[in-house]
């Protein structure tokens, strides 16, 4: 439910961008990534790594990072969602395990891409760098995440879980280990260099921004995810079909990327 008042807000924020912000090569760029992202994401749900939901919000979030943030910030979505899904491959995995590991929906597609939608659409209407960075922060903490989890869950090695440093089995909630810090920050690293490399400025400062704020977001996932994930939110009910929602692992990562890359606004806004 949740993730259909997330396609409904953007898609009228789409229209609204079109019809009164963009200009007419604007236009003509958003044009073109609607139709990129409705043959990239049929192309997901048809390699059954998409739910028809999730292939929706992808097509949304698609058109709002080429669209909206031009190639530099497709390139980042691409970025991430490539090494995600390659970090994410297991190849000794039988077919039906592979397929339900790769099927993602709405909820899951927005939990990543909320907040740089909102900072990319937002930095458009606005002209304002602030929301480039911190758009650029919120895939870093992503891809952090993800190459933590992913590489972090396959080495061999000590997990403690962040709260109280207890050793835990590896893939629990809130662990963290040494391969999975260096993999977070490599993660981040990467998403850090390519928007210096993009972003063709003298100034290494937003950089050092977005690459804090996907170690940053990764601990925080972390942390989030030791104390509250599994727990009901009753407040929240109203978002779900049943008396309370759960705080699952999608609501720590769409917080944890939030609260990083509010930070780095609020860091840029100041230097």
């Amino acid at each position: 439910m949740v993730y259909r008042i997330v396609n409904i807000f953007f898609l009228f924020a789409l229209i609204f961008v079109f019809i009164i912000v963009a200009n007419a090569g604007e236009h003509v760029r958003i044009s073109l990534a609607l139709g990129l992202a409705f043959i990239f994401s049929i192309t997901a749900f048809l390699l059954n790594w998409l739910t028809i939901d999730g292939a929706v919000s992808a097509g949304i979030f698609g058109v709002i990072s080429y669209g909206l943030g031009d190639w530099q910030g497709a390139v980042l979505v691409l970025t991430f969602f490539v090494s995600a899904s390659l970090l994410s491959k297991d190849m000794e995995t039988i077919e039906d395990k592979l397929s339900l590991k790769f099927r993602r929906d709405g909820t899951q597609v927005w939990a990543n891409g909320f907040w740089f939608a909102l900072w990319t659409t937002i930095g458009f209407i606005s002209q304002n760098y602030i929301f480039v960075t911190a758009a650029a922060a919120s895939i870093a903490v992503a891809n952090a995440d993800t190459w933590a989890t992913e590489i972090g869950n396959r080495k061999r090695g000590k997990t403690v879980l962040v709260t109280n440093f207890e050793e835990v089995k590896s893939g629990t909630d809130g662990g963290v280990s040494i391969s999975g810090t260096i993999a977070a920050m490599a993660g981040a690293a990467v998403i850090a260099l390519l928007f210096w490399i993009m972003d063709n400025s003298e100034f290494v400062l937003p950089a050092i921004f977005v690459l804090c704020a996907g170690v940053l977001g990764s601990f925080i996932d972390s942390f989030l995810g030791a104390k509250f994930q599994g727990r009901p939110v009753y407040f929240l009910s109203f978002l779900s079909d049943s008396d309370s929602l759960i705080f699952d692992n999608n609501m720590v990562n769409w917080l944890s990327i939030g609260i990083a890359s509010t930070i780095v606004l609020l860091l840029t806004l100041i230097f």
